[in-house]
């Protein structure tokens, strides 16, 4: 059954690469963060909360506890356990392909739980409780689609760049790279900016999941004490 999927994952796949356009702004993780943006826009176009029911807060949380899950997966457990056993080279690679799917997914996740939240607590209706819950899903939206959207092209470009530097000058040690970074300003410029802008990332990052944890806590406060 494993191998049949497979087959069919890695049909689909070479079908999108020989026929789908080759642009950015028609790459899927691109359009999902958009279609993401249309989601929240026309939540917000409501000026009357929806009525209550087990689909809103199905998607609701679905919205919070995959963006917690990915997340907290990504953040604590992925990036080191991968890099102590790919190369850089390797990394790479791996890293482009993932942080397309992951940051496209918050993206998603952010807008379920932002969408459902304003379909039942319109913005023109919000009180001093539910505003600060709604800024907080406002922010890790926008911390989502600054990832999606600008921040992580940007980081794996400049990875990419900079790993090709590596590849040309032959510098496979950390001694090698140290020299680089001495003796190379191109390579350094490559460099410094790469490590500006995945810091940014990372905060970003960051702030969208200290946001899933304070989600989580707001819902727990209003569920039946255990």
């Amino acid at each position: 059954m494993g191998s049949q999927v497979s087959k069919v994952e890695d049909t689909a796949h070479e079908l999108y690469r020989k026929t789908w356009p080759d642009a950015w702004y028609l790459a899927p993780s691109f359009l999902a963060s958009l279609g993401a943006l249309g989601y929240v826009g026309y939540a917000l176009s409501k000026g009357k909360p929806v009525a209550s029911s087990p689909n809103v807060s199905l998607l609701h949380l679905i919205g919070v506890s995959g963006g917690f899950g990915v997340s907290f997966w990504i953040t604590t457990v992925h990036g080191r356990a991968v890099q102590r056993m790919l190369t850089r080279d390797e990394f790479a690679t791996v890293q482009s392909h993932l942080s397309n799917i992951y940051f496209s997914s918050t993206a998603i996740l952010a807008s379920l739980s932002l969408g459902t939240f304003l379909l039942r607590h319109p913005f023109n209706a919000w009180s001093r409780e539910s505003n600060k819950m709604g800024m907080a899903l406002i922010a890790a939206l926008v911390a989502a689609e600054l990832n999606s959207i600008f921040l992580n092209p940007l980081v794996t470009n400049l990875m990419f760049d900079r790993n090709n530097i590596e590849f040309l000058q032959g510098a496979k040690s950390t001694e090698d790279i140290e020299r680089l970074t001495r003796n190379d300003p191109k390579y350094r410029v490559v460099s410094n900016k790469f490590n500006l802008f995945h810091s940014i990332s990372m905060v970003s990052g960051f702030v969208y999941h200290g946001i899933q944890w304070y989600h989580l806590f707001y819902l727990a406060d209003r569920c039946l004490v255990l």
